[in-house]
């Protein structure tokens, strides 16, 4: 069954902080973590032989999700904080209040408890909070969630190559995109006619234009011969269009001057 890493002052047997931790775990998140199908795991609670940093760190992360309890400031509790965000693992965290933890802690999203009285945690405190916990549950636990990770964040803010010397992925990865630029410059449009060429090809244009006249059909079919870009084909068409309307003109006016019928049309 899928777990919740359970991260709390845990204290001395018999101090207000082990009071403090039992109350909080057995009236908040043992049930609200149970309500959503998972077992939690407090990894004092753990009797099992072995190691206890190796287990503690298995456990860890291999749970569904981590549940912080950050009273106290301790530096155990935010050692393993910072193993569950090194890791990017879904998180929760809770505190009696935000106020009290350092500056780097404030900018997780707390569930508040409300201070701890003296004579224990409260019906309403437990409650209220066991509520608020089962809805960060809901969030965490479905489908495609993805846990924000401030470390995860400034990495992703590295390039590639910054990486590249001491990540062999990243390094990989910056090999590949060298390659695929590489063949992007190979396959990017070159221009099909070399510029030296241009002059050339106006110069020849010139030319036919200068002697559109005594051009023929046949010769229009020559210039359109082979696989002639949709630019000169273009090129040949208005060309053409500007002999039929030369041809028309010319029949025109020798009709004007030599009429059918007239001894200068033979």
């Amino acid at each position: 069954m899928d777990k919740a890493f359970v991260v709390m002052q845990v204290g001395a047997k018999d101090s207000p902080e082990r009071k403090r931790a039992d109350e909080t775990y057995e009236f908040v998140i043992a049930p609200a973590v149970r309500s959503a199908g998972i077992e939690p795991y407090r990894a004092d609670l753990d009797l099992s032989p072995g190691g206890i940093t190796p287990r503690m760190l298995s456990e860890l992360l291999n749970a569904r999700v981590v549940i912080a309890d950050l009273t106290g400031r301790n530096p155990n509790v935010f050692y393993e904080l910072g193993i569950t965000h090194s890791f990017g693992r879904p998180l929760i965290s809770i505190a009696d209040s935000v106020k009290s933890l350092p500056f780097d802690a404030k900018d997780e999203r707390v569930i508040e408890l409300g201070e701890y009285a003296e004579g224990g945690l409260t019906y309403a405190q437990g409650e209220q909070a066991k509520v608020a916990l089962q809805q960060s549950l809901e969030i965490v636990l479905a489908e495609g969630y993805q846990p924000p990770s401030p470390l995860r964040e400034v990495a992703a803010n590295r390039s590639v190559d910054q990486l590249a010397p001491e990540n062999p992925l990243a390094a990989e990865m910056a090999q590949m995109r060298q390659t695929l630029e590489e063949i992007r410059q190979r396959l990017a449009p070159r221009q099909l006619v070399p510029g030296y060429l241009v002059a050339d090809v106006e110069a020849l244009r010139s030319v036919i234009d200068l002697n559109l006249g005594v051009l023929d059909e046949r010769d229009f079919a020559t210039l359109t011969a082979g696989s002639t870009s949709p630019a000169h084909d273009k090129w040949v068409e208005e060309l053409r269009a500007r002999w039929v309307g030369l041809m028309d003109r010319l029949h025109e006016e020798q009709w004007r001057t030599s009429p059918p019928g007239s001894a200068n049309s033979h």
